[in-house]
C-alpha cells in the first residue's frame, strides 16, 4: 500500500463499533485542526486489540501515526499494540511514542535510573519477588511509595506505612482507591505484591514525599523542548489533614513561557533532558512527540530549581490532555520527523 504524502493517523482507543473521532473530540480537535492548517491530511483511526491485524495494513498508508491508546488500562497490557507499532515503524511509518522509547523512558524503572541526577532521590528497585521480600522492610523505615513497573492512573501505586513494623504489621493505601487504609500482617503484605513480578515485572520503592501537599507540577515536552505546564493542587494519596479527605483536584494549564515555572523550564531544556538522554541512550528524534514529567514542589520559594523540585514520575505513552501551547510544538516535531516543507 502506497503512503499518502503528508498524511497522519491519530490513533485512539475504541471498542468495536465505536464512533469516537479525534477530529471532533475535545482532547484532540485543536491539534487535528492545526495539522490540517499546516497542509497535512489527518484521519482519526480507532484501535482495539481485536482489529490489530487489519490495522497493520490500513495504517501503512500514513506517514505518521500519533498514538493515544492506553491498553494497560483498557485491555490489560501493551503486547499486541507494541507489536503493531514496531511493525509499522520497520515499514517506514513514523510512530510516536515508539515502544522502544516507552520501555526506556515511560516505565517506572526510569525513576531508579535518574536517582542520582538533580531531581532524583532515595529510590530502590526490586527485580524479583525474592529480592523484594528479602530486602524491602529491612532497608526502609517510615513511609514509602511502591510502584509497579507499568501502570497508570494510580493503579499499582501504594503508600506503605512501616511505622508499626515492630508489631509485624504495615498500613497500605492504594492510590487508585482513594485514601482507604488497609492494615496487613507481613505475610499478606508480601502476597499483595507477588503478582507484580510476573512477566518480567519489577517494583520501584520511592521515599514518601510529604511535600505532596504543595501540589504537583507537570512539565510537558515535545522532543527535547518544554511546551507547557500543568499544576494540580491535590493528587492521589494526598494526606488526610485534620480529619478531612480531599479528592484529587482539576489540573490547570499554563504555557511554556509562564514565569511561575521558568526555573524548571531552564533546567529541563539546558541540562536535565540531556542527562536523561545519556542515561537512556535516546536521541532527540527518538523522544516522544508529547511526553511529560511530574514534579513535587519541595521548597516553594527557593530560587534553586534543584532544591525546589524532585521527580515523581515520567509519562510517555499516552499523554492527554495537554496544554494548548503544546500543539504548535507537536506539529513542528512531526514536520521535522517527516522532513515536511
Amino acid at each position: 500500500m502506497n503512503m499518502k504524502k503528508n498524511s497522519i493517523a491519530l490513533l485512539i482507543f475504541g471498542e468495536p463499533g465505536s464512533t469516537r473521532n479525534a477530529l471532533t473530540e475535545e482532547k484532540y480537535k485543536k491539534l487535528a485542526a492545526h495539522f490540517i492548517e499546516n497542509g497535512f491530511e489527518v484521519d482519526s483511526v480507532s484501535y482495539h486489540n481485536s482489529i490489530s491485524g487489519n490495522l497493520a495494513r490500513e495504517l501503512l498508508k500514513y506517514n505518521a501515526i500519533l498514538v493515544w491508546v492506553n491498553p494497560i488500562e483498557q485491555q490489560g497490557d501493551r503486547k499486541i499494540l507494541d507489536a503493531l507499532l514496531a511493525q509499522l515503524s520497520s515499514q517506514g511509518c513514523f510512530v510516536s511514542a515508539h515502544p522502544h522509547t516507552i520501555l526506556k523512558l515511560g516505565t517506572k524503572e526510569i525513576l531508579y535510573k535518574v536517582k542520582d541526577t538533580e531531581f532524583g532521590g532515595d529510590i530502590n528497585l526490586y527485580n524479583s519477588f525474592e529480592e523484594f521480600k528479602k530486602h524491602f522492610l529491612k532497608e526502609v523505615t517510615g513511609e514509602r511509595i511502591l510502584k509497579q513497573y507499568r501502570g497508570n492512573g494510580g493503579d499499582g501505586v501504594y503508600k506503605v506505612d512501616a511505622t508499626y513494623l515492630k508489631n509485624e504489621k504495615v498500613i497500605l493505601t492504594h492510590a487508585k482507591s482513594g485514601n482507604e487504609e488497609m492494615t496487613m500482617i507481613l505475610d499478606d503484605f508480601f502476597l499483595q505484591f507477588e503478582s507484580y513480578f510476573n512477566d518480567g515485572g519489577m517494583l520501584i520503592d520511592q521515599k514518601w514525599n510529604p511535600n505532596i501537599i504543595n501540589g504537583m507540577v507537570r512539565c510537558y515536552l515535545s522532543g527535547s523542548r518544554v511546551t507547557g505546564f500543568g499544576y494540580q493542587e491535590i493528587n492521589a494519596l494526598y494526606p488526610i489533614i485534620n480529619g478531612i479527605y480531599k479528592k484529587p483536584s482539576q489540573r490547570f494549564y499554563y504555557t511554556e513561557d509562564c514565569g511561575l515555572f521558568r526555573d524548571l523550564k531552564e533546567i529541563m531544556e539546558n541540562k536535565w533532558v540531556s542527562q536523561l538522554q545519556k542515561l537512556t541512550g535516546l536521541s532527540n528524534e527518538e523522544l516522544p512527540v508529547i511526553w511529560d514529567a511530574d514534579f513535587f514542589i519541595n521548597k516553594i520559594n527557593s530560587e534553586n530549581a534543584v532544591e525546589k523540585y524532585s521527580l515523581c514520575e515520567i509519562n510517555a505513552s499516552c499523554v492527554s490532555p495537554f496544554p494548548e501551547s503544546s500543539i504548535p510544538y507537536i506539529v513542528d516535531t512531526v514536520k521535522k520527523e517527516l522532513k515536511f516543507k
